[in-house]
């Protein structure tokens, strides 16, 4: 105890005697404890912490599940789509006595400030086999074949694991692109109820991703190709002409060592000879030396979800609050804001489905199952050719390498000729379709509005076709289904 001055001090600390005597008063009383604070303050949290504590534990209780889209940094659970805050509350409130139970503000001001849970929609496009094996379990008494099932989904959820951590692996040495189709777009997208029952044009989209399921999507590593079903059709000649142009336009650090191509496993475009082919004669023609393999990925069936399906979300996204979408630039401009754009009709579409043919042997005469295998790497020879080795699991690389070329044949001699576009010549039944709903929409005038161009442009290839095959016939598609009849329009289209 130091002895001071009392004028002084309280002059000093511009405070009066009583004050000062309380403060010693509250300190002796407490034992020599400092006094707490108790003006202002939360004084409601400790009176509401057993309710705080229990609507907690009560929704710690639902096991959530993490999103399918292989997001590591996204900590973000889903409950089932059946739940919703409100339903929670009222669960917990009949669970609870009446000195526990809250109002309904109180327990969705916990769920949203304490947890990062949402709700699933619906599901969809979920794995056949996933539901079948679950059904199989729920249902089955005999103990001996539900083992037999749960031994089975374990097995394919081991597959689809597997699949996952090779999507999510960053290496330095390896270069990693993954593509896919998103769904067809309608053109002309209406909001008229004849537009459910009436055909459409397609407008195609097939995007390229660079980098593993970890790396951020921007302009710079999403690659968006673009066409309509009036230029080139959807098939395996597009879809690999799409990726031959994306590596010739490339660039390879010179510490990457392999290709990593990932991919869903739909045959008729990615899973099929002609893609195998392109990366061999990539690889061996053109890839930088430093390259030495390409390893191709397929996924296991009902689980292809890959970092173009984010992709393809944020568009759909951006769509939906479109109402009318009338011509092909529109979509282009929604692809412009998610990734770099590239017209399909300004590329060359090559044919290299009639290019190996006479090359490359027909996969029943490969020396591994073809359609079972899930991987594949492709390495040069010394003899300009390449290795091609297929493995059915992630994890092992145990088969042969050889050469899948017929005797005397080389990946070199591959030279697929050029599609040209606009070979595609539509339906006459689908142009009419689409004109007629053009008319229902925009009105009888729908030719002279700019936007409908593109319309106009197919009626009029589709009547040059006419001229040239039929010499002479109108002008102008008519609207009056009379007219038709007196030109003779109906005749000509039913010979094409």
């Amino acid at each position: 105890m130091i002895p001071v001055c009392q004028k002084t001090f309280l002059d000093a600390l511009m405070i009066k005697k009583d004050r000062v005597k309380g403060v010693l008063s509250r300190f002796y009383k407490s034992g020599g404890n400092h006094p707490t604070e108790k003006r202002g303050g939360d004084h409601r949290s400790a009176r509401y912490e057993a309710k705080n504590l229990s609507v907690q534990w009560f929704i710690e209780k639902f096991k959530g599940q993490e999103s399918h889209y292989c997001r590591s940094k996204t900590q973000r659970l889903y409950l089932p789509s059946g739940l919703n805050i409100r339903k929670m509350w009222r669960m917990y409130n009949n669970e609870r006595e009446n000195d526990l139970k809250v109002k309904q503000g109180f327990f969705r001001k916990i769920f949203n400030s304490n947890y990062n849970i949402g709700f699933k929609s619906p599901r969809t496009d979920v794995c056949s086999t996933c539901i079948s094996l679950e059904e199989i379990i729920k249902n089955e008494n005999n103990p001996v074949k539900k083992l037999e099932a749960m031994t089975q989904k374990r097995i394919h959820r081991l597959k689809y694991k597997a699949f996952y951590s090779i999507l999510q692996k960053e290496d330095k040495s390896m270069k990693t692109i993954t593509f896919d189709c998103q769904k067809n777009q309608a053109l002309p997208k209406v909001p008229d109820q004849s537009a459910y029952y009436s055909r459409q044009f397609s407008f195609y989209h097939f995007a390229i991703v660079e980098g593993s399921s970890k790396a951020k999507l921007d302009k710079k590593n999403v690659h968006s190709y673009y066409w309509n079903e009036t230029i080139h059709s959807k098939g395996g000649n597009e879809i690999i002409s799409a990726v031959y142009h994306f590596l010739q336009n490339t660039t390879f650090d010179e510490e990457i060592k392999t290709l990593r191509v990932v991919c869903d496993g739909c045959s008729g475009q990615n899973k099929n000879t002609g893609m195998i082919t392109m990366l061999g004669k990539w690889l061996y023609s053109e890839a930088p030396r430093h390259v030495k393999k390409v390893e191709l990925i397929f996924p296991v069936v009902g689980h292809s979800f890959i970092p173009p399906d984010r992709v393809f979300a944020k568009i759909e996204k951006t769509l939906k609050k479109k109402e009318v979408v009338t011509c092909p630039s529109e979509y282009v401009n929604v692809l412009k804001e998610h990734g770099t754009v590239i017209d399909l009709s300004c590329i060359p579409v090559l044919n290299w489905k009639k290019s190996y043919e006479t090359i490359i042997k027909p996969t029943t005469a490969w020396h591994f199952p073809f359609m079972k295998s899930k991987r594949f790497f492709l390495t040069r020879t010394k003899t300009e050719n390449i290795f091609v080795q297929g493995e059915v699991a992630y994890k092992s690389e145990i088969n042969l390498k050889k050469v899948v070329t017929k005797k005397n044949k080389k990946i070199t001699m591959i030279s697929p000729e050029i599609v040209e576009p606009n070979s595609i010549t539509p339906k006459k039944s689908k142009v009419v379709d689409v004109t007629k709903l053009l008319q229902k929409h925009f009105g009888t005038d729908w030719r002279i509005l700019p936007d409908l161009e593109f319309y106009k442009n197919i009626e009029e290839r589709l009547q040059g076709l006419d001229l040239n095959r039929f010499g002479d016939v109108p002008e102008t598609l008519g609207d009056d289904e009379d007219h038709l009849c007196e030109h003779g329009f109906e005749d000509v289209f039913n010979c094409i």
